[in-house]
């Protein structure tokens, strides 16, 4: 049970359709939040606790300080200015498809010695996501990728699956709070260590400041947000529904506050050295915890991580 079963709504196929052949309509979300579910969620991930329980009620301020904690993400103003820098021009569209994404990953990752599988499914409420029990990487059929190069989708997919193989492989278990450092560091990897302006950087502080409108806007208005900035209808309903999941009733402010996540934490690692951001991939480590692994050890060649540099 993770924290993605807990947020995706189950009927939001029905509710984009409903939201697209209407300039009124807030879509209406459900969950799987029944008590046996809610139990289960709670066992496996007690750091949940908080968080499961004011989606339950409901309770605005509770889920912002819940998703704050978990997510560890903060609005601060130096980086709030830097996001809307990197939005005042819109850059050209790459429009990469899930059909030349996943070749592109199998490709990689038989370079790189990994031995998961690439499947497309014919499901809702993400673009890609690794499966490290099952050794898998699934991608929906559904993704759509305006400013994302499939390039930098594949990179960003191989550092989830490298610090999960060099963890098993350094028999490091996953930090409590592993993602927040591991999304940064997947997107400072996908931004190319955010060493100049690009398409995908433009994206992720596009999200970053729609995050933080979500906490006092409707989706409607975050979607809004998005369309005025560039993005095609389709990419601003998958990046910008992603602000309201966990919330019933999407016309209301407040949200997880989740896509803000990554920019925040990419700014956070921009200060690392080449050297220290090796040693990330030790493993599901949080950045807190990057002192105690003095060098970069794993299953994984050292040369292939540090191609993803490049």
């Amino acid at each position: 049970m993770t924290y993605l079963k807990l947020i995706t709504p189950i009927n939001i196929a029905e509710e984009k359709e409903r939201f697209l052949s209407s300039s009124t309509y807030s879509p209406q979300f459900e969950y799987r939040w029944d008590n046996a579910s809610m139990a289960k969620y709670k066992t496996a991930k007690p750091e949940l606790i908080e968080l499961a329980d004011a989606l339950v009620i409901q309770d605005r301020t509770a889920i912002e300080r819940a998703a704050k904690a978990y997510f560890d993400v903060q609005f601060r103003p130096e980086d709030i200015s830097f996001a809307e820098r990197l939005v005042q021009e819109v850059p050209n569209a790459s429009n990469g498809t899930a059909e030349q994404l996943a070749p592109l990953i199998e490709s990689k990752l038989r370079d790189f010695g990994i031995g998961y599988k690439v499947e497309i499914v014919d499901k809702h409420g993400f673009q890609c996501r690794p499966d490290h029990k099952n050794k898998v990487i699934r991608i929906s059929k559904y993704l759509h990728l305006q400013f994302y190069s499939v390039e930098g989708v594949a990179n960003h997919e191989l550092v989830h699956i490298i610090r999960a193989v060099n963890g098993t492989h350094n028999d490091i278990a996953p930090d409590l709070d592993y993602l927040p450092t591991e999304e940064g560091l997947g997107i400072l990897i996908q931004d190319k260590l955010l060493r100049s302006p690009s398409a995908s950087s433009f994206q992720h502080a596009l999200e970053y400041l729609a995050a933080n409108l979500s906490r006092t806007a409707s989706f409607r208005e975050v979607y809004q947000f998005l369309r005025d900035h560039g993005c095609d209808a389709e990419n601003a309903w998958l990046r910008g529904i992603r602000q309201k999941f966990g919330i019933r009733d999407t016309s209301q402010p407040g949200g997880l506050m989740k896509s803000g996540m990554y920019f925040y934490h990419e700014r956070l690692l921009q200060s690392l050295t080449e050297e220290e951001l090796m040693r990330l991939f030790v493993g599901k480590i949080s950045l807190a915890r990057l002192e105690k692994y003095g060098v970069y050890n794993g299953v994984v060649p050292e040369e292939k991580v540090l191609s993803l540099f490049k």
